[in-house]
């Protein structure tokens, strides 16, 4: 649940530190997607503990922010319909929202 930025000029990786907000928890096979000055993060898998060397996952759909001027994390309220919790689908920016399709 590390975010890192790579700057093209100084061909170099710099740690994002978040301004006193908790990242989302760790997660595979979700989404990222630009909006803006914003990136949005759907879906994925969630581990909670390894049981007997397997680890346990949960599908999320939590949606989750990062301000990418105010370098902060939060969480974003859904209401009415949603989709349900996916992995290995595909998401595009699209007008001012998010378009997913498959998974």
């Amino acid at each position: 649940n590390d975010l890192w930025e790579y700057a093209l000029d100084a061909r170099a990786w710099t740690q994002v530190v978040s301004a006193g907000v908790t990242a989302p928890p760790p997660r595979s096979d979700h989404s990222l997607i630009p909006l803006g000055n914003r990136m949005v993060v759907f879906g994925g898998l969630v581990p909670h503990e390894e049981v007997a060397g397997e680890v346990d996952c949960t599908f999320d759909s939590a949606l989750h922010c990062f301000d990418l001027q105010r370098q902060r994390w939060s969480s974003l309220a859904v209401g009415g319909e949603h989709p349900r919790t996916r992995t290995g689908y595909a998401a595009i920016p699209c007008g001012g929202g998010v378009l997913i399709f498959g998974g």
